[in-house]
């Protein structure tokens, strides 16, 4: 740990445990002109004004790369927007999103990235940057914009197996922007569902007039999720494409990720909170529509298959895929899986619910850092400006007491309902700064509206 003279130090934070790259140490966190300038002894440092955190745990604020705001799938319109959904990340100890900028009809990726920019920048509560999106939607031109995309700051691509029928490629085309983003330098993110058995699958619900909650975890199975994966993967390997498989859900995803992983450092994957705390009984609920999302959540075993991977580093991180409705936007189909909006609310939750995790035992501080900050920040081109308590990284923190009962029922998101609702555990974040400024103290929000900023991955 390093010292800084007193006169340097605006902001001391005194004595938590704080979790640092190399693991958790109690010290005392100096912060100036929006970075940490000082890690030292507890209770040694002295600024113009202290927090005191003796008997908290102090985490880096958290990266989420896997979000959706302000976003429309078809006839439906996420219920939140980058005001209402980033507010909810603070209060999460969430300090930076990277949302998808989805192509609509008529628009190409360049367009939509550029477009998401102009919606977020004055907005967003939170730091944040974007992943480009290609769709089947003027295919071609976007395959053509890869270069300009990175101009425009992008450094990641995501394309769809799934979905054939609105916006997912098939597996030429997918081959197509492995080869581009290889030569563009472009990491892939890969929605990973074999469509063909999903198609198959859907058909056959629909034959058993079984459209329920449940049927919709039956008409994905986890062997789409893991031969889309395994196809992708070979494909990404023979273009040398660095690839990035999100929301793996099932123990033959996490399977297929290995085997790729064994022939390839290029290969990377995520699992979601919601695939760590919850299994598919969800679906058996009177209102089962609330948890429709794809992929579905899976097994018990399929769980603890997910936990066994993000221990051993074969998943490399835990995101959200936060994509919000609410009830009246869930219910307005039920009864018809095929209708219902496809997403969780979960930005708030993922922090919060991986604490609970820890004090559960279940993983240490010092992984609990790694896989919602440092892994993500490392992935997507924010290190080491964000995700890490370190001197010189922004002072994006999260401050947790580690005692206090969790409340996973009632949230700040922009729905009626928790997906975790129910859910127990102890430890609850009470601050949130960002670049050196509350964010969150207490239960109150104290920043105004855009006082995010947009971010160029490196």
């Amino acid at each position: 740990m390093s010292d800084a003279p007193a006169h340097l130090v605006e902001t001391v934070i005194r004595g938590p445990l704080a979790v640092l790259p190399d693991g958790p140490v109690l010290a005392d966190v100096g912060i100036t002109s929006g970075r940490i300038s000082a890690l030292a002894e507890p209770d040694s440092l002295t600024g113009r004004q202290y927090v005191d955190a003796h008997g908290m745990v102090l985490l880096p604020g958290g990266v989420d790369p896997h979000v959706h705001l302000h976003t429309r799938f078809g006839q439906w319109l996420t219920s939140d927007d980058f005001w209402t959904g980033t507010v909810p990340a603070a209060f999460g100890g969430t300090t930076t999103i990277i949302n998808f900028a989805i192509p609509q009809p008529g628009e190409t990726s360049l367009e939509a990235f550029n477009r998401a920019r102009l919606e977020a920048d004055p907005n967003v509560a939170v730091d944040y940057t974007l992943h480009a999106c290609i769709t089947s939607n003027r295919f071609e031109e976007s395959l053509e914009q890869f270069g300009a995309l990175r101009e425009a700051g992008a450094r990641s691509v995501k394309v769809f197996t799934a979905y054939r029928h609105t916006i997912g490629l098939s597996l030429q085309q997918v081959d197509a922007v492995l080869r581009h983003a290889a030569d563009h330098d472009l990491q892939v993110l890969v929605h990973a569902e074999a469509n063909d058995l999903i198609d198959a699958g859907i058909a056959d619900r629909v034959h058993a007039g079984d459209l329920s909650p449940r049927g919709h975890l039956i008409s994905r199975p986890a062997a789409a999720e893991e031969a889309a994966v395994r196809r992708v993967a070979e494909l990404a390997i023979a273009a040398g494409s660095r690839v990035f498989f999100v929301h793996v859900s099932s123990a033959v995803g996490v399977e297929a990720v290995r085997s790729a992983r064994s022939r390839s450092d290029r290969v990377h994957a995520e699992t979601c909170v919601h695939y760590l705390c919850l299994d598919d009984s969800v679906y058996d609920r009177p209102d089962g529509e609330l948890w429709v999302c794809s992929p579905p959540i899976r097994s018990h075993a399929d769980q603890q298959a997910l936990w066994q991977a993000l221990g051993e580093g074969v998943l490399d991180l835990v995101s959200t895929d936060h994509n919000c409705f609410n009830s009246e936007q869930k219910f307005r189909f039920r009864g018809d899986f095929r209708n219902v909006p496809n997403g969780l609310p979960g930005v708030e939750l993922r922090l919060p619910a991986m604490v609970a995790c820890v004090t559960r035992g279940q993983l240490s501080w010092a992984e609990l850092a790694r896989v919602t900050a440092e892994s993500p920040a490392r992935l997507f081109g924010l290190w080491p400006q964000k995700g890490a308590i370190a001197v010189g990284a922004d002072a994006d923190l999260a401050l947790i007491s580690p005692s206090a009962s969790a409340n996973f029922d009632t949230t700040h998101m922009a729905t009626d309902y928790s997906p975790l609702a129910g859910v127990r555990g102890t430890g609850r974040v009470v601050q949130t700064w960002l670049r050196g400024k509350t964010l969150l103290d207490g239960d109150s929000f104290t920043q105004s509206r855009g006082y995010g900023r947009w971010l160029a991955p490196h």
